[in-house]
């Protein structure tokens, strides 16, 4: 029995390292960041907000389609009259006039809208099915930064509901029996994406479609990036066990030379693994693109696809990321004393990965606040996982900066690798430099 707690208390000391301890506990506190971001996601959906209301017919349904509205925010959200009159926004605007709708939209700061054109409540009075319209701003192709497409969607529904039980109350006429259950023959979606007004789409159509282009990019990435640190740290690990590195840095060969043929020699993996995703991606991204279902449209036909010029963008922040992957693990990997202890090296990079492909599931980069958007910046395996959203709805300036900043840093850690292997760190070990001794309070002589 004393064997047996020996042998458990020496593997447990090994393995429950201070950085494996500490990139648990970050991992932690990202997925309490992302619950509670996604809580205040939720909480913002299920929370009344604005919507326009368009009356282009005038006539007694219109009207009374007007006050369904209002006591459905009521009836829902639990308010006064006069709080849900406030959310309702009265728009007098002509419904032939697309741009100036959104305008309309713009001005009162509303992402949604709904309309009655002519004719409405003549068709409701003669037992002819009317139609309500809906206009949108897409602005946020995340998952549930477009619920709200669904929850107005919803609310025609209740509309057509509450229609109905005035009807019945009116008309007993057996024959209108089809008409009174469902007297709103549907809705006639518009929505204004990238600077033009499409007919015919929500915008959670087309985060649906954006996502099945984009949802694979950042789990691939993060998978490459995993195998790729997984591989060089323990070959580092393997090299101190067996004692090989101390033979390569004794040789005549100079250590920058060793640093560029390592990096080099893992770049070239990285580069195969990453033409390798590409050539998936693509073939999986025109797939989607050929899948029809957003109102008779495809994301292509929305604008949503990429051209080669894009395809080459992405390439190229993928491999500059791949780069950054191989300096922080050239660095970590140096600190690692033998291969059981490069295994757990791999957490920091993991938690890095991990971090930008969750926020990039549920939002887009231009619908998440500032104080976020910067610590999301600094991680590089950021732009590679959003670089496929900000080329499709034009944030250029994000991507061209996200590309100068990966090659910035990718850059610096190969300089502070070539530092690290130009000094006696791989050896000695940190303890025994004089950083390390001054924080553990030893005095340098």
């Amino acid at each position: 029995m004393n064997h047996l707690l020996n042998i458990v208390r020496k593997e447990l000391k090994e393995l429950m390292t201070i950085g494996s301890f500490v990139s648990v506990l970050i991992m932690m506190f990202v997925f309490m960041g992302a619950g509670s971001m996604m809580g205040d996601q939720g909480e913002s959906i299920t929370s009344p907000s604005d919507i326009g209301f368009i009356n282009g017919d005038g006539g007694l349904w219109a009207d009374r389609t007007e006050e369904f509205l209002i006591s459905i925010y009521v009836d829902t959200y639990g308010i006064s009259e006069e709080e849900a009159r406030g959310f309702v926004k009265v728009m007098d605007i002509p419904l032939d006039d697309g741009a100036a709708i959104v305008e309309g939209m713009r001005s009162l700061g509303l992402d949604a809208a709904i309309a009655v054109g002519p004719g409405y409540s003549s068709n409701l009075d003669n037992g002819i099915r009317a139609v309500i319209s809906e206009y949108y701003i897409f602005t946020n192709p995340g998952l549930l930064g477009s619920a709200g497409s669904s929850i107005t969607s919803l609310m025609i529904g209740e509309i057509s509901d509450r229609i109905s039980q005035a009807l019945v109350s009116e008309i007993a006429d057996p024959d209108l029996t089809p008409f009174l259950l469902s007297p709103i023959k549907g809705t006639d979606a518009h929505t204004y994406i990238d600077g033009e007004l499409h007919s015919g789409v929500r915008p959670l159509d087309i985060s649906m479609g954006v996502m099945n282009q984009t949802l694979m990019v950042p789990v691939v990435i993060m998978m490459v990036i995993m195998m790729i640190g997984s591989i060089v740290i323990s070959s580092m690990g393997n090299e101190k066990e067996n004692k090989t590195l101390e033979t390569l840095l004794t040789m005549p060969v100079g250590r920058t030379v060793i640093v560029t043929g390592k990096i080099l020699s893992a770049a070239i993996m990285g580069l195969v693994y990453g033409i390798m995703y590409m050539v998936g991606m693509m073939f999986y991204s025109k797939g989607m693109t050929d899948i029809g279902g957003l109102g008779g449209s495809s994301p292509a036909d929305l604008g949503l696809a990429l051209g080669p010029v894009d395809w080459l963008i992405v390439g190229t922040m993928v491999f500059l990321a791949i780069f950054c992957a191989l300096g922080l693990c050239m660095i970590l990997g140096a600190f690692a004393k033998n291969y059981k202890a490069a295994q757990t090296m791999t957490v920091p990079i993991s938690v890095l990965a991990i971090i930008p492909m969750l926020l990039n599931m549920f939002a887009s980069w231009g619908s998440l606040p500032t104080a976020i958007q910067i610590p999301l910046f600094i991680i590089p395996f950021t732009h590679p996982m959003m670089v496929m959203q900000n080329l499709m709805f034009g944030n250029t300036a994000v991507v061209l900066a996200g590309m100068a900043y990966l090659a910035l840093f990718a850059m610096l850690t190969i300089f502070i690798t070539v530092k690290v292997y130009k000094s006696d760190i791989l050896l000695t070990g940190i303890g025994q430099t004089k950083l390390a001794k001054a924080f553990a309070g030893k005095r340098i002589r």
